[in-house]
């Protein structure tokens, strides 16, 4: 077997004995908040494309996996500010543009408070294989955006009455 052909066997929780070929590994050299140790996940998509949704699966925690999306696909004036310290700190000037995605939150017991964190977003680095968390210092966006509105809906998020809805450019 040669290295092209390697693969990663693990466990999931939610989708059984996992077998992805060692190029698809992810790196997350910092872990995501709250979860530094997990370092190394796997990028899945069980609908096969036919969702905005896909999920973070730890590789070394069968426990542990993240549902994300594309942020733009919500929110389309969402922007980053390259001068961000986290952003500055990654270096990356010179590299193809990353892509986007947001830690989707989905309350146990309450599925339309969905939400996505505007706050901390992943920067994925394909040609890498490497996945950055940020934390955006200079922006006013929500840790939670809401996904679904509702007609009781005070919290901050999904309108411009709620929170803020547009970047800084």
């Amino acid at each position: 077997m040669t290295d092209t052909d390697a693969k990663v066997s693990f466990f999931s929780v939610r989708f059984g004995d996992l077998d992805i070929p060692l190029s698809k590994i992810i790196n997350l050299p910092e872990g995501i908040i709250g979860f530094p140790d997990s370092t190394r996940f796997a990028l899945l998509d069980p609908s096969d494309g036919s969702s905005v949704f896909l999920w973070l699966q730890a590789v070394d925690n069968p426990d542990l996996a993240f549902i994300i999306t594309n942020p733009l696909l919500f929110v389309p004036d969402y922007v980053l500010d390259l001068s961000e310290p986290d952003i500055q700190r990654l270096d990356i000037s010179g590299k193809p543009a990353p892509a986007l995605f947001s830690i989707v939150t989905v309350p146990p017991n309450n599925p339309d408070n969905v939400s996505i964190n505007l706050l901390a977003p992943l920067l994925y680095f394909e040609s890498e294989n490497t996945l950055y968390q940020i934390v955006l210092e200079k922006a006013d966006w929500p840790l939670k955006y809401k996904l679904l509105e509702s007609e009781d809906s005070d919290s901050e998020g999904s309108s411009p009455e709620n929170g803020r809805v547009g970047g800084d450019g």
